[in-house]
């Protein structure tokens, strides 16, 4: 290798006239880094060679982290530019990464917890400064052999032509650690550091990332709409990790919050509270009587026994006023009553049906009809069951309207490149239909349902389909989806899987679990069969 002008060996060169190299620490898609001495004061540095084009956002970037004052942040001491080679000169940290670590050994949720509360120290260091560490995973968090945390290359990732990060429109981060708000074109920030942290410790509790697979884009979509299993942790370390993994950026522990649930012993770790647990409610369907509460309307927070009793002795009163009611009636309308109940029995139901009528608004629609649509003698009384009183209705049924649907056809070019398309977006040229079935998409949205995109692999002619209005990153064919897809087997229609697949490395869909013998990379969701 030539060396620029003024280093003299890859072992003893010397930097800035101060920073001797003595041996190479290691190297990776961000450069080499060195283990190096300052002769102007005698101490051990770690001295990292960047490879970079980015020199002035480096530069800017290392100001702005060198400020940060954290035991548990790699510290920073100097920034050099010289013969076109960008170096950062750092705190020197000899010992194994998190990743490294989890090789070796599993780790306890006691050390997880001490792990994820130091971690955290870094952070609110760093956003406290206005910083977003950006690609917080486990090969960048330190620990060193009395328990300590460094957390490293605050600000750096963002700069680097590293292959090992992934670059989506413009956001820059390891794949597997990466919040889901950051694809749907949101900014890095404290959130999305919290996401990773989360991650990170979720993968050194389970001994696994929950959200890496096998290719980028499979891990993007894992991201996006799987949800982690936990397997060997339970309890509070548990509910912290998954509260930390929230969907919603806007529902996810804060920094605060976590240190809450981590703070006092480090082995510690806290229980949810009610005001943090995140809780589903099923969408209502059904009817709803006018001026009842709806969901909007409860008080998020849990009313108190002195208001339940309350509305208890409400409730019990209004019983009691209704038995008086009925044991003080008049004694003329109880012999009324009396008498109907002698009189013939075809006449009974159309006498309910009139008292009931008679006590019921107006404007109902629902009201029963009058004793003058009683049957005559001279047929068999059929009573309506609308006209028992307390006795429920029987619920009318409208049949569902067919659903419109768009049949999903996958072409092939001559040079093995495929194409899934629909009426609603023109088949690229040079592509003809293949006899495969892919079924239907629905035309409309609805519950349950995720719209598909088509899209092109930049610079290829390779295309793909997504779920992903930004088409992960790739070129959006066109901002109309294709259809809609069920996100889960639907139960009132004949339905297929479908399947996007790889083909030496080019894209095509399938709803065969095998991809007719080729690679996998996830299901879509399903289609009408």
């Amino acid at each position: 290798m030539r060396l620029p002008s003024g280093l003299v060996g890859e072992d003893n060169r010397l930097v800035a006239g101060r920073y001797a190299t003595l041996r190479e620490l290691g190297r990776g898609g961000m450069g080499v880094v060195w283990l190096a001495e300052d002769r102007v004061i005698g101490r051990q540095v770690a001295l990292k060679e960047l490879r970079t084009t980015e020199t002035e956002r480096v530069l800017r970037e290392a100001r702005t982290a060198g400020r940060l004052n954290s035991p548990n942040v790699v510290g920073i001491y100097d920034v050099i530019v010289e013969h076109g080679v960008t170096y950062l000169v750092m705190e020197l940290v000899e010992a194994p990464t998190l990743s490294e670590v989890m090789t070796r050994r599993s780790l306890t949720e006691d050390e997880v917890a001490n792990i994820g509360l130091q971690t955290l120290n870094a952070l609110e260091a760093a956003h406290a400064a206005g910083i977003v560490h950006r690609d917080v995973k486990p090969s960048n968090i330190m620990v060193l052999p009395d328990g300590r945390v460094k957390l490293a290359d605050f600000g750096i990732a963002r700069a680097m032509d590293d292959p090992g990060l992934t670059a989506t429109g413009g956001i820059m981060g390891s794949p597997g650690y990466m919040a889901p708000e950051l694809f749907a074109g949101k900014q890095p920030s404290p959130a999305s550091d919290l996401w990773a942290l989360g991650a990170t410790m979720f993968h050194a509790v389970e001994g696994r990332s929950p959200f890496q697979r096998d290719t980028t884009a499979a891990t993007m979509h894992a991201i996006m709409y799987e949800e982690p299993a936990l397997q060997r942790t339970r309890g509070p370390l548990g509910d912290t990790i998954m509260a930390l993994l929230s969907q919603d950026d806007t529902r996810r522990l804060t920094a605060a919050q976590l240190r809450g649930r981590l703070s006092g012993a480090t082995t510690v770790v806290k229980p949810l509270t009610p005001s943090e647990q995140t809780v589903v409610i099923e969408p209502v369907t059904g009817y709803v009587t006018p001026n009842t509460p709806t969901h909007a309307d409860w008080d998020e927070k849990p009313k108190s026994r002195k208001k339940i009793g309350v509305f208890a002795g409400a409730a019990a009163a209004v019983v009691v006023i209704a038995l008086t009611a009925v044991f003080l009636l008049r004694p003329e309308i109880q012999q009324g009553r009396a008498a109907a109940q002698q009189g013939p029995s075809s006449e009974q139901p159309s006498a309910n049906a009139s008292s009931t009528a008679s006590s019921a608004p107006a404007s109902s629609s629902s009201a029963a009809p009058s004793s003058s649509a009683a049957p005559s003698s001279s047929q068999p009384s059929k009573p309506s069951q609308s006209t028992q009183p307390g006795q429920p209705q029987p619920p009318t049924t409208q049949p569902k309207p067919p659903r419109e649907t768009l049949v999903l056809t996958r072409h092939l070019k001559a040079s093995g490149y495929h194409f899934s398309g629909t009426s609603r977006v023109a088949t690229p040229a040079g592509f003809s239909a293949e006899a495969v079935n892919l079924g239907k998409l629905l035309a409309k949205e609805e519950a349950g349902t995720k719209p598909l995109y088509a899209c092109r692999i930049n610079g290829s002619e390779d295309h793909m389909t997504s779920v992903s209005p930004t088409c992960e990153g790739q070129t959006v064919v066109s901002a109309t989806p294709l259809g809609h897809v069920f996100t889960g087997k639907p139960a009132d229609v004949p339905s297929l899987p479908l399947y996007r697949c790889l083909f030496k490395g080019t894209h095509f869909d399938s709803p065969d679990v095998n991809c007719e013998g080729y690679q996998r990379e996830f299901q879509f969701g399903w289609v009408v069969g």
